[in-house]
């Protein structure tokens, strides 16, 4: 699975200005879902935990979730969501930097009802947490789509022949970790955003 330090970099000059930072965080985005998909793959489906502010951007995590456009596995998808919220926490040293939550998967950029679900599972594991700003985007070949609550309700709800958007328990009414492997990258440094609970719009 490629990371974001495969993607030619974008020259900005450091510390990072409000515009530019404004500017890296859709380019990083573009990057990352015109970044080839390799054919017959075991992963083409995958979470990433992206910070960006003054001193450039990082990738904090890729998770692998699975070979799939439908719903996920819910067990394995609560791991890596408990996990997501995990690495959302403010950075212990630049508390300006912002997250960016991407979901990266073939297909439309339109917002199916699975990555609806998968946004709503991250909201849940992050609701108790103390984060960074963080937004939630899908980004594939199509192009890229910040997610939110109101539009992951309404194009849940539009999508024909489907049941409405729930969230999910393991067997018991409990949550139960999965697992995922975690693959740390790096990329040009950037920051972003002040240290507080600041669930996505």
């Amino acid at each position: 699975m490629d990371t974001l330090s495969d993607i030619p970099d974008t020259s900005y000059e450091l510390p990072l200005s409000e515009a530019d930072q404004a500017a890296l965080r859709p380019a990083l985005l573009r990057d990352l879902g015109a970044t080839p998909f390799t054919p017959g793959a075991p992963i083409s489906r995958s979470l990433w935990v992206i910070f960006v502010g003054e001193w450039g951007a990082w990738t904090h995590a890729v998770l692998p979730v699975d070979d799939s456009l439908g719903m996920p596995d819910d067990e394995d998808l609560t791991g890596l969501c408990d996990l997501i919220g995990s690495l959302l926490r403010p950075p212990r040293c630049h508390d300006d930097e912002k997250a960016m939550v991407v979901l990266r998967r073939p297909g439309p950029p339109e917002i199916s009802e699975a990555d609806a679900h998968i946004f709503a599972q991250v909201r849940q594991a992050v609701a108790r947490r103390e984060t960074a700003p963080w937004a939630f985007h899908v980004a594939g070949p199509a192009g890229t789509h910040e997610v939110t609550e109101h539009e992951a309700r309404r194009d849940a709800a539009q999508t024909p022949s489907r049941p409405t958007l729930v969230s999910r328990r393991a067997p018991g009414g409990r949550l139960q970790p999965g697992e995922g492997r975690v693959r740390r990258g790096r990329t040009p440094r950037i920051s972003g955003g002040p240290s507080r609970r600041n669930p996505p719009r």
